[in-house]
């Protein structure tokens, strides 16, 4: 009887050993992929550092600083639930990338925001205030927006997705969250505080 509670003791420990040790190598793992993400949406952004937001904006979630600027996680509501995407901003408040991390809208309609490049796109190597404008009628097979882009004075007009009015508007609350941590802009009002 003893020497079968030993047994038992030790395949629990070699299972409990095996358990840690695929937990650490998971958790390995994943840090490697979200820092691989952090340096893709802010081209040469080396040591990041996650810093602590007690700002109001409630769009934002985390803050991931560089020297050459920050990637800062966004969630908002979009039309079925919350949108949740990372973001990088250079120190001069231009969006360097972006990716829509997580997202359960609409099939065919707003989860087009995962994966249509058109209208990502749109956001890259620019900053100011975004607001999403009506998609027209030039749309390309692989888009419902046509990446058409105005832009008048710090306010800029990009083209949503056809369809997914709601879920492009989340999208663009989320940059324009992310572009005003980096820039000192009061989302609310537009007002803006350069900070560099």
């Amino acid at each position: 009887m003893k020497k079968t509670l030993c047994v038992i003791f030790a395949v629990c420990l070699v299972l409990l050993s095996a358990a840690f040790g695929l937990k650490t190598v998971t958790h390995n793992n994943a840090q490697k992929e979200h820092v691989k993400l952090l340096e893709l949406l802010l081209p040469d952004g080396k040591d990041f550092i996650k810093v602590a937001y007690d700002g109001e904006d409630k769009n934002i979630k985390s803050v991931h600083k560089a020297d050459n600027g920050y990637v800062i996680e966004t969630v908002t509501m979009g039309y079925a639930d919350e949108i949740t995407m990372y973001i990088g901003v250079d120190n001069t408040g231009v969006v360097t990338g972006l990716v829509v991390k997580e997202a359960h809208e609409t099939n065919g309609l707003g989860n087009k925001i995962l994966t249509d490049h058109k209208f990502l796109s749109q956001f890259l190597n620019k900053t100011g205030s975004f607001t999403v404008g009506a998609a027209n009628n030039n749309e390309d097979a692989f888009s419902g927006a046509t990446g058409t882009v105005e832009v008048s004075g710090n306010e800029i007009s990009v083209d949503g997705i056809s369809g997914a009015t709601v879920s492009s508007k989340a999208v663009a609350r989320c940059v324009n969250s992310a572009v005003g941590y980096v820039t000192g802009a009061d989302i609310e009002s537009s007002a803006t505080e350069w900070e560099g």
